[in-house]
Order: C-alpha cells, then sequence, then structure tokens
C-alpha cells in the first residue's frame, strides 16, 4: 500500500513545487495620421504592436531557494520574441534579505517589472514620452533586495550589477549593444498610501556603429581629434529618475521623472516626466496623464575648414550629414481612458492620445513618414488579463 501511494504524493509534492502562471493582452491601435506612426501604429487599424503572451513558471527548492523563467510572444517588431526572465532567488532564513541570480528586469523605473502586464497598471499604453527612454529592460547579472518595516513606514532598498549584450530597438532600426559595469541602486520609502522613490543607473556602454566608427577613425588620421571624439560610440551613460505617487480608494496620482546623460557623442542626453491622477469608481478607473521628453545629443562645433582643400570641403560636409543622422527629438503626450474591471484577473481598457511633437528624430515613438505636423490622435482599444 505504501508503495502504491508514494508516485502520487511525490507528483502532488512536485506539483506544490512547480507553479505556473501568465498574462496576456490585445491592443487595437489607430492614429489619426496618415502621415505618421506613433509606437507603431498608423493610419490603419492594428493589432499588432502591442499585443503579447507571457508564460511564467516558479519552481520552489525549499524555503530560501526558487527558479523562475518568463517567456513572452511578442507581435510588435520593435521586440525580440523569447526569454525574458530566467533567475534563482536566494532568501537566507530569518532575514529581510532577497538576491536573485541570472536574467531579469533592471529597475530603471517604477513599472520596469511589470512593464509588459498591462493589468498591473491603469493605462493602456504606458506614458510613452518616459517609458521609451530606456533603450533596454533586461540585463544579466545578480540583484539584492532588503526590507525594512518601522511603525507605518515600509522601506525598501535595492542594489544590483551584472551586463546586457543583445539588441536595442529603435524605430528607425536596430543596434547590436553592449553594457559592462552596469549597477545601479534605488530606495523607496511607503506611508499610508505616500510612496517615494529614487533611482541611479550607469554603464559603460557600446554601441555597434560601423559606419560612425570608420569616419572617427578617418578623421583621427586629419587631426580632427574633437570631432572624432563626438562620434565615438562607446561611453558612460548615467541614468537618474525620482517618483512620488499617492493612491487610496478612491483616487491616485502617479508622477515620474528622469534623466539620463551620454557620455558619448552617439548617445542623447534625454529629460522626461510624466504625471497621471485616476479615478476609481469600482469596477470602472477614469484617469488623464501628461508627459513630455527632450532629447537633445551634444555636438561640438565642426573644426574641419571649408575653403582649403576639395578634400577637405568633402570631408567637413561628410561630418555634418553624419551628425545629421543624430537629431533632437521633442514632445508631449496627454491621454485620457477608462478603464472596466470585468472579472477579477480581465480588464477592458479605452484609450485616447494626443500627440504634439515640435521635432521627431524617427528614432522614439514618433515617426515622420513625411509631411507630419507634429500633430496626432491615437485611439486604443484593449483586453488585459492574468491567469494564475
Amino acid at each position: 500500500m505504501l508503495l502504491y501511494w508514494a508516485p502520487t504524493l511525490y507528483a502532488e509534492e512536485a506539483d506544490e513545487k512547480l507553479q505556473f502562471s501568465g498574462f496576456a493582452r490585445v491592443v487595437m491601435g489607430h492614429l489619426d495620421d496618415e502621415n505618421a506612426e506613433y509606437v507603431g501604429y498608423d493610419n490603419s487599424i492594428s493589432f499588432d504592436q502591442q499585443s503579447l503572451l507571457g508564460l511564467q513558471a516558479d519552481y520552489t527548492f525549499s524555503d530560501q531557494l526558487s527558479l523562475t523563467g518568463q517567456l513572452i510572444g511578442h507581435t510588435s517588431e520593435l521586440r525580440s520574441s523569447g526569454l525574458e526572465w530566467l533567475y534563482l532567488t536566494y532568501t537566507p532564513s530569518n532575514t529581510a534579505l532577497q538576491f536573485k541570480l541570472g536574467k531579469q528586469r533592471i529597475p530603471f523605473f517604477n513599472y520596469s517589472d511589470s512593464i509588459d502586464v498591462g493589468f498591473a497598471y491603469p493605462w493602456l499604453t504606458l506614458p510613452q514620452q518616459f517609458y521609451d527612454t530606456a533603450f533596454f529592460s533586461t540585463f544579466e547579472g545578480v540583484m539584492a533586495n532588503y526590507q525594512y518595516i518601522y511603525h507605518d513606514w515600509v522601506m525598501n532598498f535595492e542594489g544590483y550589477w551584472g551586463y546586457y549584450d543583445d539588441k536595442i530597438y529603435l524605430a528607425s532600426g536596430e543596434i547590436d549593444t553592449k553594457v559592462t559595469g552596469l549597477f545601479g541602486v534605488n530606495t523607496s520609502a511607503s506611508y499610508n498610501g505616500l510612496t517615494f522613490r529614487a533611482a541611479y543607473n550607469q554603464g559603460n556602454v557600446k554601441l555597434q556603429l560601423p559606419a560612425a566608427t570608420q569616419f572617427a577613425e578617418l578623421l583621427n588620421q586629419y587631426g580632427f581629434s574633437q570631432n572624432a571624439a563626438s562620434l565615438n560610440p562607446d561611453g558612460l551613460i548615467h541614468f537618474y529618475q525620482l517618483s512620488a505617487n499617492y493612491e487610496n480608494l478612491d483616487y491616485f496620482v502617479r508622477s515620474e521623472v528622469a534623466r539620463m546623460v551620454g557620455e558619448s557623442g552617439p548617445v542623447p542626453d534625454i529629460d522626461s516626466f510624466y504625471i497621471s491622477a485616476g479615478y476609481n469608481f469600482h469596477p470602472y478607473t477614469l484617469y488623464i496623464s501628461y508627459g513630455a521628453r527632450d532629447v537633445h545629443y551634444d555636438h561640438g562645433p565642426n573644426e574641419i575648414p571649408y575653403g582649403i582643400s576639395d578634400e577637405l570641403d568633402f570631408l567637413a560636409a561628410t561630418y555634418e550629414s553624419v551628425l545629421s543622422g543624430f537629431p533632437d527629438d521633442k514632445s508631449k503626450g496627454t491621454k485620457i481612458g477608462l478603464r472596466w474591471d470585468w472579472r477579477y484577473n480581465v480588464a477592458f481598457k479605452a484609450e485616447v492620445t494626443y500627440v504634439d511633437a515640435e521635432k521627431v528624430s524617427n528614432d522614439f515613438a514618433i515617426k515622420d513618414l513625411g509631411g507630419f505636423d507634429g500633430h496626432g490622435v491615437l485611439y486604443q482599444l484593449g483586453i488585459e488579463w492574468i491567469f494564475l
């Protein structure tokens, strides 16, 4: 009898150790301007820009050790499908300390961990002028987290170190990218619905830009070292983030501000922020959001003189042409939307986003197809669900 029940007991124990969950979203969008694209949407009705399916498996070896893996299938060409997470979690006994080792999310923003799980936030599309400023969202390395509770205060301290070696996807194309020495720290404090967060991240970036690199070598040969340095694709990036949020059962106010500083010429400085407010009247949530982004490349003056020789004239004109491939970008976005929590795990959303672009680089959310006046409206409908 014991031998008969042993396989069944083992199977039940294995089921308890292995847990599956998932999430999905189907998003339809239409931009009212045939001369532009915004977050991949154009003047046609499209379902293939933000729709996705995610599957997650968690295996518990013991109270201290577990393994998490996550696969995501994207319909968008600007995201690669495949393994998103794969990491071990170790929690020492009787402590508030936790370690993660493997491929995981970089905690740049408030919603970094849940950026693909639309059910976790009110908007249908995250404030794009803000969340479009991180060129990559995962890393491979180690992360440590410590939580401290004092009366009604909850403090969280987090730090990570690792690297990134993959492609980054821009509206204008994809770039092979390596980031070494990648590390960051962040801390948050929560008290009675009010939450503050601050973060700092840094990494040494190397972009694969063969044409710019080869031309920089040519400039060095001619002795124009300052102009050559402005095309050097390697250098540090610094990323700063601050946020303040308040939420209760009736309403919420959420905000984030960030600044990215690139020390190499092909990496811009970016200032961005958003603020959003919403009202909850269960099962509905009505919200409004405003965000802005300013992308600026710090290129020095052209030190190559004109009028001395045809060769130098050609070199100077080529340099200015190369710099034109790194244009500034500046835009604002205002959105209003409604969320309906139809079931405990299913939500319907409708959202309208008004886009106002002063400068369009075609590298970020907005793409000028020719004749775009900088103004457009994106209409979206979506369904979000999670399954446990």
